[in-house]
């Protein structure tokens, strides 16, 4: 019987190579997301599917740790109540584990979600866990904005654009203000989409400094790709900056071109 390797104990070395060093007056934007190899995210309705691998999928806790926040969108937590956490790095490394931040204008967030509970829960967790802060409207109802707070979560009320969403380029100003240096952006696909359809920031440079795509050897057929249909003529060029081959995924870095 073959021995197994040991666990990692630090981040894969693309990574390290990759994602620059924090820094408190531009923070980094990373996006990322698993694809299939016609580019699905999701199955039909979006039904969740299994994606990535082990390998990959221990790279992707990894590449949380580097990350000062975690920021996915209500539908997500809607659809696939996920934990945001680290939980597959091990314990004895003391890893740091993001900052949840969930993007919900109308402060829809479901007050059974996972995430809530564990943090609720956390006095009988061993492993350092969050508390989920979601990013509302202002002009959300305050006896709502109470309702969700006394159940636990922090609630930070932002200024909506015209169309009522909370706008990309807003989030580095927003990110300063909660001194949060970092932030990865995991989906769902209109997020992913609006960040990457987003004009550059202040200095022209692109408001998205990474982007980090497990591809999967699978066909999905009919389900959700990586940004909806009516957005695909908008994407931006982008490059490869480095290809890993993880177990059966490829994971590619990349960025946009300026």
């Amino acid at each position: 019987m073959t021995a197994q390797p040991p666990a990692p104990t630090s981040p894969p070395a693309f990574l390290t190579r990759h994602l620059p060093p924090p820094n408190p007056d531009r923070p980094h934007i990373t996006l990322t997301w698993a694809q299939s190899l016609d580019a699905k995210i999701a199955g039909k309705n979006g039904s969740r599917v299994i994606l990535s691998g082990p390998e990959s999928m221990l790279m992707t806790h990894w590449l949380r740790t580097m990350h000062d926040a975690i920021l996915v969108g209500i539908n997500t937590i809607v659809l696939d109540d996920p934990r945001l956490k680290i939980q597959l790095i091990p314990p004895h490394i003391n890893a740091h584990p993001p900052q949840p931040l969930i993007l919900d204008p109308k402060l829809r967030f479901p007050l059974s979600s996972r995430i809530l509970a564990e943090w609720n829960a956390r006095a009988s967790k061993p492993e350092v866990v969050r508390q989920p802060w979601i990013l509302c409207g202002d002009t959300v109802d305050v006896k709502l904005v109470q309702q969700v707070e006394q159940a636990g979560a922090r609630v930070i009320p932002v200024s909506l654009d015209a169309e009522g969403r909370i706008p990309p380029n807003a989030l580095p100003d927003i990110l300063r203000s909660l001194n949060l240096r970092s932030v990865m952006i995991e989906g769902g696909s209109a997020i992913l989409s609006s960040f990457l359809r987003s004009p550059p920031r202040d200095d022209a440079s692109p408001l998205v400094d990474s982007i980090i795509v497990t591809v999967a050897p699978m066909f999905i057929g009919d389900g959700i790709g990586f940004v909806p249909e009516a957005d695909e003529h908008a994407l931006p060029q982008i490059e490869t900056v480095y290809t890993e081959t993880m177990g059966k995924d490829a994971v590619m870095v990349c960025k946009i071109k300026a």
